[in-house]
């Protein structure tokens, strides 16, 4: 039991630092990935695709492809 609990807070701590690595700022000036600019380009794809969809669903259904 004892073996389990720890190789299971090895892997918490690892996947922590991973995503600590990940999420934090490039260099000490700031900004890096979690900047507000990344938000902002990853909001505008999110929202391209929203409407690429729903715009790709509309000429469907015109179509009568979804029928």
């Amino acid at each position: 039991m004892r073996a389990a609990s720890t190789r299971l807070r090895l892997a918490v701590t690892e996947l922590y630092v991973a995503l600590i690595q990940r999420t934090g700022p490039i260099d000490e000036r700031g900004g890096g990935r979690n900047s507000d600019e990344g938000f902002h380009i990853g909001a505008g794809a999110v929202i391209g695709g929203v409407i690429a969809t729903a715009v790709g669903a509309f000429v469907a259904k015109k179509l009568g492809a979804l029928e």
